[in-house]
């Protein structure tokens, strides 16, 4: 019998992919659109665009929106003054009925606040900052997973590596850093929390700025302290420091934890080359085992990767599979079932979505936390995953349900052997 999941993930991925006849021009959807496209966070920014661009092509190509073909009025928000700003004028000047966005948490958290004032819808992709969900907004929904997720799932995980770094779980030594941005301290909290409570040993718990050019004393600290693992939340060129100092200090450690994307870019592989091998990231599986997914996603997951490989020249990262998901929601689940874009009726759709596990590319589903609950309007189907640099390449190791290999590399070889 097919089951339910089945079902559902393809009458959501299906029923997309069949939409007849082009948008008419002149009836336009617009949304408010909003990235740091521009600034030290650009790289990732731009990869997140890029995917909602892929999503908006594809739904046009479909006939749109109940017909009406989407625009993106787009904003370009560096830090969180701009996102305050720019989504004032999204709001004002453009008449956006709701804005997408926005990769970094303390932009979401400036725009929402914006958006919660004037009544508009605000529909989060990727930020992950536990107090994004934690305000009693009525008007904000977040369709991955938070913080606290992601460092607990690196503090577990770390735990579970004690097999294999020879120690028992309680005889495990880890430290946890952090950049200090809202992202960063938030995630970085979580996982040193979660540390303490699994009866780890926490060594050290040390926060910097993601600005930083040296960070030779961290190193230093924690190759006085000898860790057994290291759980690091980075963006890119403040992981790649790392990793670089790490090796020039001769700084070994039996695993290293990444947390954000900034381990899971091309980027990064290409700054640190082999030394990349064996580094650990928590994100969503930006190589998910497909053949695990129902067949109507396996087609929507082909057509997106074909299409942003043509768009962007390279093969996805986990955000970018995060952002299409999350655009692709909106258009099918909340516009195209919504009778109209009045915040109310944007709502009421929004929490009635009921997708199940698979429906996105990256094997998540969609539920929110209904209103009232502390956490109103967090996503509690997001699917978060361990990712491994295996010869170059990175691949999804945990959970065995998108897993496509078996951890290795633990513990890391000292940098003069390698």
């Amino acid at each position: 019998m097919t089951s339910r999941r089945t079902i559902l993930a393809g009458a959501f991925a299906a029923g997309l992919l069949a939409t007849a006849g082009p948008a008419a021009a002149a009836e336009e959807l617009k949304i408010g659109v909003m990235f740091p496209l521009s600034g030290p966070m650009a790289l990732i920014g731009n990869e997140a665009y890029q995917a909602a661009q892929v999503a908006r092509d594809m739904i046009n190509e479909r006939g749109g929106v109940k017909g009406r073909k989407v625009v993106f009025a787009v904003a370009d928000a560096p830090g969180p003054t701009q996102g305050n700003a720019e989504a004032t004028r999204l709001i004002v000047r453009e008449k956006v009925p709701l804005i997408v966005g926005t990769y970094a948490s303390s932009i979401a958290l400036a725009a929402s606040e914006v958006t919660e004032r004037e009544g508009v819808l605000y529909w989060e992709t990727i930020a992950v900052a536990d107090k994004f969900t934690q305000r009693g907004y009525g008007n904000s929904i977040r369709l991955t997973f938070n913080a606290t997720m992601m460092g607990e799932t690196a503090a577990d995980f770390s735990r579970d590596l004690a097999g294999k770094l020879g120690k028992k779980p309680e005889e495990l030594k880890i430290a946890v850093i952090s950049e200090d941005s809202e992202f960063g301290q938030s995630v970085g909290d979580a996982a040193a929390r979660r540390v303490k409570a699994n009866g780890q040993k926490l060594v050290a718990d040390e926060r910097y700025s993601r600005t930083v050019t040296d960070l030779s004393s961290l190193v230093l600290s924690l190759k006085a302290k000898a860790p057994d693992v290291v759980i690091a939340t980075s963006y890119l060129n403040d992981g790649v420091l790392f990793v670089r100092q790490a090796r020039e200090l001769d700084f070994n450690m039996g695993a290293l934890v990444g947390i954000g994307t900034g381990y899971a870019l091309p980027d990064f592989l290409a700054a640190t080359g082999a030394n990349a091998e064996g580094i650990f990231d928590v994100d969503a599986p930006a190589t998910p085992n497909v053949a695990n997914l129902p067949p109507e996603t396996q087609k929507l997951h082909a057509e997106f990767l074909d299409r942003f490989k043509t768009l962007a020249k390279r093969d996805p990262g986990p955000l970018a599979l995060i952002s299409f998901g999350g655009f692709w929601t909106l258009f099918n689940e909340v516009l195209a079932k919504a009778p109209d874009t009045k915040i109310e009726s944007l709502r009421k759709a929004a929490y009635a979505i009921d997708l199940p596990d698979g429906a996105l590319l990256t094997g998540a589903g969609v539920k929110l936390k209904p209103e009232g609950d502390k956490e109103q309007g967090q996503n509690t189907r997001a699917l978060i995953s361990v990712m491994q640099w295996q010869q170059g390449k990175l691949e999804v190791v945990w959970p065995k349900s998108v897993a496509v290999k078996e951890a290795v590399s633990v513990p890391l070889p000292e940098w003069a052997k390698r």
